[in-house]
């Protein structure tokens, strides 16, 4: 009788090595001391072309000092922009990398850092940083009247929307992640920055959050701001909901970016404003 074949992906005859940038450390409920990475020569530096959402979460090597178990020692410590080198465990397939150690090197500034070299980034007012991204990805030849907190005509409403979607693309959600995040705070606000009987700016930030996007920004009334604070937020007050909604595949139905979007970020437990949403997200989706 012939022997059954060994399965040999995970026993290393077929090694390949790689070196990453890490993007984030922030690893969701499960995946607890992974790592995502971006793998040099293997995914593209474009998030239009692979979308941070696609990248792996890599496992990392600890020392035999560390317990080795859950619960006791140390989870890895690399920051995001770190350069790693490991191995993926099932060779040319390159799904399952294995961080082994981090490579020191000189990160150099990007183009918008470089046009800001006044700006202190540590201050706790990073909103220079969100205003650089949001000028450069704002459309062009668009009306989207930025200084006006109240009442606006539905062409504005509209070109505030497309912003909006120019925005959160290019920041390297999906499509459908974008939609999510901007038919939320369209249903919601009606794209308007001011206090109404809906609340207070885009999404109806909470009194709390609302003190925090004054103190981000003097001009904290402007929708470029706005866009600005939400995306500051999903980086770093609301990293949890942003890993949520980076794990988001649909638009609409239960995990989908609008239902992720309303009840993570914006704090709100509604069904019905889920489903109405939903159907909005179809509509601004069918504009596009």
């Amino acid at each position: 009788m012939k022997p059954s074949v060994i399965p040999s992906e995970y026993y290393g005859d077929s090694t390949r090595w790689f070196i990453a940038t890490v993007v984030s450390n922030q690893a969701p409920v499960g995946y607890e001391g992974r790592i995502k990475i971006r793998v040099h020569g293997l995914h593209s530096q474009s998030t239009q072309d692979i979308p941070e959402s696609d990248l792996p979460w890599a496992q990392c090597l600890l020392p035999t000092t560390e317990g080795g178990v859950s619960g006791l020692g140390r989870i890895p410590r690399l920051q995001p922009s770190a350069l790693v080198f490991g191995f993926f465990m099932d060779g040319v397939s390159s799904q399952t990398p294995i961080i082994l150690g981090s490579i020191p090197h000189i990160e150099l500034p990007s183009e918008i850092q470089l046009g800001q070299p006044e700006e202190n980034v540590g201050e706790e007012k990073p909103e220079g940083f969100w205003n650089s991204l949001v000028e450069v990805f704002r459309p062009n030849n668009v009306n989207i009247d930025n200084d006006n907190s109240g009442n606006i005509n539905n062409l504005i409403k509209s070109a505030r929307e497309q912003a909006a979607i120019s925005f959160f693309l290019n920041l390297g959600y999906t499509l459908n992640q974008t939609i999510g995040i901007v038919s939320s705070i369209s249903y919601w606000s009606g794209m308007r920055t001011g206090i109404n009987v809906r609340g207070k700016g885009l999404v109806g930030w909470s009194d709390v959050r609302w003190t925090d996007l004054k103190a981000f920004s003097n001009d904290y009334l402007k929708f470029t701001t706005q866009l600005e604070f939400i995306a500051y937020e999903l980086k770093t007050t609301e990293s949890q909901s942003n890993i949520r909604l980076l794990d988001t595949k649909n638009i609409e139905g239960r995990n989908g970016s609008v239902e992720t979007f309303i009840r993570y970020y914006t704090k709100r437990i509604d069904t019905k404003l889920i489903k109405q949403t939903e159907i909005a997200a179809r509509r601004l989706r069918d504009r596009i």
